[in-house]
């Protein structure tokens, strides 16, 4: 490697580590004020104030090496003068080869068919719960729901209160409400709460009583409490899906307390 290279590399690395130690430095001062106690806060800013002066330093010495790096090297190593060497003789090829055949692709394959994309499966009843279907009521083809919104309360007239996609630290029991129009007493209504695809909750099910128009409401309490992962709501007007609803629950926030 040469004396340019190497200086080159160097002051690059240099600039590198001036600009992360800044930034590592400016992260600490300003997390230090969400330190509780003074100690602690002193010594964040301490270790803030120390990576900022070491970026200053390796900025420095990037900017040292840019201006008298080269003459400083060039005197403690002097470059040596290289002999380049000279042919003697240069050779003359005196006969050139020249194919006379070529070969040429006569066939391409080409696909005759493509393969449609794969589609996302409807969903549907589970074979377990069709049993439950004998009602006499045939379900109407007017009937409306909104979409469901997950909450962790509810309020006046089954509203959800701050309704979340995304939620951490959920309590015990979730809800997901709904508004609905031109329903008939007597169809079966069903909602399931999945947690990557398998459902965690008895199934809400039931013949609907609730009229034809208003607000309502399924609720899900799993034994296990809520692991983190992706959940789904699906919801059922007689066999035929309706609305689904998607949410996150992410991992518990872990609070560290130290010690007296």
């Amino acid at each position: 490697m040469s004396i340019e290279r190497a200086l080159s590399l160097l002051m690059a690395t240099l600039a590198t580590a001036a600009l992360l130690f800044a930034w590592l430095g400016w992260r600490r001062m300003a997390s230090s004020s969400d330190l509780r106690y003074y100690s602690m806060r002193r010594a964040r800013m301490r270790q803030g104030w120390t990576l900022l002066l070491m970026g200053i330093s390796s900025g420095f010495l990037a900017a040292f090496l840019l201006v008298f790096g080269r003459p400083l090297a060039f005197r403690i190593l002097p470059p040596t003068p290289t002999i380049t060497p000279t042919p003697s003789q240069t050779l003359t090829p005196t006969t050139t080869m020249t194919p006379t055949i070529t070969m040429t692709l006569v066939a391409t394959y080409t696909p005759t068919a493509t393969l449609p994309p794969s589609a996302t499966p409807t969903p549907s009843i589970p074979e377990a719960l069709r049993v439950l279907f004998r009602e006499t009521t045939t379900p109407g083809a007017d009937a409306a729901f909104s979409p469901l919104q997950v909450s962790r309360r509810l309020g006046e007239n089954n509203q959800p209160l701050e309704p979340e996609s995304t939620l951490r630290d959920p309590p015990a029991r979730l809800y997901a409400a709904f508004s609905y129009d031109n329903l008939q007493d007597g169809v079966r209504w069903t909602a399931l709460w999945l947690r990557d695809g398998l459902v965690i909750c008895p199934p809400d099910t039931k013949p609907w009583d609730g009229g034809t128009g208003g607000y309502g409401y399924t609720e899900c309490e799993p034994g296990g409490g809520w692991l983190a992962g992706n959940y789904e709501i699906q919801m059922f007007w007689g066999e035929t899906w309706v609305v689904s609803a998607r949410f996150v629950i992410e991992e518990p926030t872990v609070t560290l307390t130290p010690a007296p």
